[in-house]
């Protein structure tokens, strides 16, 4: 058992430790990745709206430099704009959400997963997937591939937003404590 003293001593410390890492939110980019299709309609919410839910949700946690890949502008002389705004996405933030839901027509976040591969860029990369009825939302290839890079999936519940947000906010701390120590 420690002392009054002490006791009171280590709430300063804990209260300062936790002020300093949270002044630090800031400073992180994050970006977030995932279909924008099929759009909402009566029963469902749209795949888009869930992605800027996501980065409202951390945004509102402080880390306010958090932003889908469309909220960047496009490069209109390329004969890709947002195939390149994504790939330069990727390698400019200092941390990418890559969510994979089972309604989302997932081609384009697939494609940014696979460069993220090809680019050494996993380290900087978190990536969410949906399960409904026991069938993940991320295609068996690309669950093989990240495998053999010895990189797990975190897999939530379908159309849970709170499970998705919940699981995120966690994976970005973890990840955020990690970066600050980087910068210190």
């Amino acid at each position: 058992m420690i002392s009054k003293n002490t006791s009171e001593r280590w709430d300063i410390f804990q209260q300062r430790k936790k002020t300093s890492i949270i002044s630090y939110k800031g400073e992180i980019t994050i970006i977030i990745y995932g279909a924008y299709n099929p759009p909402e309609d009566e029963v469902h919410l749209g795949e888009k709206q869930r992605l800027i839910n996501l980065r409202n949700y951390l945004r509102s946690d402080g880390y306010i430099h958090t932003y889908i890949v469309e909220d960047f502008p496009s490069d209109e002389n390329s004969d890709s704009p947002n195939l390149d705004k994504s790939f330069n996405c990727l390698e400019f933030a200092d941390l990418n959400i890559l969510v994979f839901t089972c309604r989302g027509k997932s081609g384009s976040v697939a494609s940014e997963l696979k460069h993220a591969i090809d680019n050494n860029l996993l380290s900087k990369c978190r990536v969410f997937e949906e399960v409904y009825k026991d069938i993940p939302a991320m295609g068996t290839l690309l669950k093989e591939e990240l495998r053999t890079e010895r990189y797990s999936v975190v897999q939530v519940e379908y159309k849970n937003d709170t499970d998705l947000h919940e699981h995120v906010l966690g994976d970005v701390f973890s990840f955020f404590e990690k970066f600050i120590r980087n910068l210190k």
